[in-house]
């Protein structure tokens, strides 16, 4: 029996923070409905079908129910082992984007070969958000960046097998401000996905081996302080590796327990900005807070929550490509907002939900928070 699973009491407290079941009044697409599908097929009692497939991959996994359990039912790790015996009924072009999105060498050949990144992808307008980011990509990053000034300590800097493609600005970002703030910054080249994506699609196999290869390779650089992730998508998988996890911080969150916003000084910026916290950071990291009094830092900066916190952008993984239509709708009220708002810039810790977001609404720029702090930094 899947682990955790017998500890849901079926209380119904998470019903009213479920945005699928909210979405449907389906009891079979909510967490304790779930899991009792999960149950029954591991027991036999139902058999894998795409019908199954269907109701369990449409969970955003924003993970807002096991936030709030008073159970504390590990809902994320039980869908993780529930979809592992799903797996050939995952539909064909949601496996090929993650196969793609998690190796980089075969994404930078789709990015070359536009035509191959924008039949995988739905829509131009996410295609050419993508190969614009690629753009922006300034080449390959270092594997160690000295300490400026004193030295506090060393991290180890997660880059994620996308994070240089869809948001190297904001790894060049957190290289400049923990640098500035006394620390030096390993970026193994070894390393590789998180394995998120395989996790959550049923290739608990190749997580595993993710797993174990990140594990070793950032083991084995010696006194690290914190292994420091940008995405947060990412940060909540590598939350749970048991050999790293305890290790683990959100860049916002390091950077905030550093006193970075005492040690360092920002140039004033006179803007209005919206602030998304990713349902992975509030829900799976609890580090919602951390952002948003970073933020804080920059004089002039006036600052207003996207969404309601803990709630999902849409995105949800790979959600976007398996139910667009879903994923439009959880979308629809927080381009409302934007759109009312119009601020010059959307900030969010998870690159996907960027550009999630960005397709219903392009006009501000989105950026993740240490990069708008990294350009307003003083460096004098």
């Amino acid at each position: 029996m899947t682990t955790g699973a017998s500890l849901c009491v079926k209380c119904g407290l998470c019903l009213a923070e479920c945005p699928t079941y909210l979405a449907s009044s389906n009891e079979a697409n909510s967490p304790r409905g779930r899991i009792a599908l999960i149950r029954a097929l591991e027991a036999k009692t139902i058999g894998p079908s795409a019908h199954l497939n269907e109701l369990l991959g449409s969970c955003l996994l924003c993970r807002r129910c096991e936030r709030i359990c008073p159970s504390g039912v590990p809902f994320g790790s039980i869908m993780d082992a529930g979809r592992e015996r799903l797996g050939r009924y995952r539909p064909l072009r949601e496996r090929l984007a993650a196969a793609l999105i998690t190796r980089p060498r075969a994404m930078h050949k789709a990015m070359a070969a536009a035509g191959l990144l924008q039949r995988l992808l739905p829509g131009e307008s996410l295609a050419r958000q993508v190969l614009a980011r690629r753009d922006r990509d300034a080449g390959p990053l270092r594997r160690l960046y000295p300490a400026r000034g004193s030295k506090r300590g060393k991290v180890g800097l997660f880059t994620g097998c996308s994070g240089r493609l869809l948001d190297a600005e904001a790894l060049q970002g957190a290289v400049k401000l923990l640098t500035r703030a006394g620390y030096d910054v390993h970026v193994p080249e070894a390393q590789v996905c998180c394995g998120a994506l395989d996790a959550h699609g049923g290739n608990l196999r190749r997580a595993h081996a993710l797993r174990q290869k990140n594990e070793a390779v950032f083991g084995a650089i010696e006194g690290l302080d914190a292994l420091v992730s940008v995405a947060s998508g990412c940060g909540a998988h590598l939350a749970g590796y048991p050999g790293m996890g305890a290790l683990h911080k959100d860049i916002s969150e390091f950077l905030l327990d550093a006193s970075v916003p005492q040690r360092l000084r920002f140039r004033p910026l006179e803007e209005r900005v919206l602030a998304h916290v990713p349902c992975t950071l509030e829900n799976v990291l609890r580090a919602g807070d951390a952002p948003l009094e970073l933020l804080g830092a920059i004089p002039g900066l006036e600052i207003e929550e996207l969404g309601t916190r803990g709630g999902c952008c849409g995105a949800g993984g790979l959600t976007f490509l398996s139910h667009p239509r879903l994923s439009r709708a959880l979308r629809r009220p927080l381009v409302g907002q934007i759109e009312q708002l119009a601020p010059r810039f959307v900030l969010t810790s998870n690159a996907g939900c960027g550009l999630h977001l960005q397709q219903g609404a392009d006009s501000p720029e989105y950026l993740h928070p240490v990069t708008l702090l990294a350009r307003q930094l003083m460096t004098d």
